[in-house]
């Protein structure tokens, strides 16, 4: 299988970028909570409601996962 993954809207891929920038930036130091990426989401201009959606789909899809309350991004095909 070449990607075996649901597919996500825009909407939750460009969540998921900015989720990624925001990782990225913070350093391996930091972790990541949901309510960091949802307050980091809101400050792009994402509604609170739809950055809500956003983490809880790209969590059902796969494409974050959460361990001891900490977001964290599998790599990318």
């Amino acid at each position: 299988m070449e990607n075996s993954r649901t597919p996500i809207s825009s909407g939750e891929e460009d969540a998921l970028n900015h989720i990624e920038q925001y990782r990225d930036a913070a350093g391996n130091d930091q972790s990541i909570t949901q309510k960091d990426a949802i307050t980091y989401l809101i400050e792009q201009d994402v509604e609170q409601t739809d950055a809500r959606a956003h983490i809880k789909q790209l969590l059902l899809k796969g494409y974050l996962y959460e361990v001891d309350g900490e977001l964290r991004i599998p790599p990318r095909p």
